[in-house]
């Protein structure tokens, strides 16, 4: 193997190596978490409340979505960001549904958040509390209003 190869390849796998190793924010901790509660949706059509509902809902709340997979009920949710007047100034939080067809006149919807704070530093906290993710995951859930 010629050396302007092998010099090649020490470069690129130091350069691979320094990406694994450096973290996108230091003290970086956010994960999905269990929301801890969800919902279900009764005497409407499953299809409806999937494809149709909830959609609307989100359009009429202003609150960005993306279906990650519709046909496995896979919907990606936020960033949504308010004023707190906890510990953090802001919340920003984004939530991971799945829904699910159990019949054909039953849904149900549960999920995984990802919450963070924004600190007096100005540094956005992973929040990983099982209390206040349950506390913003059911404030969610209530203003879809399903």
């Amino acid at each position: 193997m010629p050396n302007s190869v092998r010099l090649g390849l020490v470069a690129i796998i130091a350069c691979l190596f320094g990406c694994v190793n450096t973290p996108l924010v230091e003290g970086d901790s956010l994960s999905r978490v269990p929301m801890g509660i969800g919902f279900g949706v009764f005497d409407m059509p499953c299809k409806d409340v999937k494809n149709i509902y909830l959609p609307m809902r989100l359009q009429e709340l202003d609150i960005p979505f993306e279906w990650t997979d519709q046909s496995e009920g896979l919907l990606s949710i936020g960033p949504i960001t308010e004023e707190s007047e906890d510990v953090y100034s802001t919340i920003r939080q984004t939530y991971f549904l799945k829904i699910q067809c159990n019949d054909e006149l039953s849904t149900s919807v549960s999920g995984e958040a990802i919450l963070e704070g924004l600190n007096a530093s100005g540094q956005w906290v992973g929040i990983n509390d099982t209390a206040t993710i349950e506390h913003y995951s059911m404030q969610f859930l209530q203003r879809l209003d399903l």
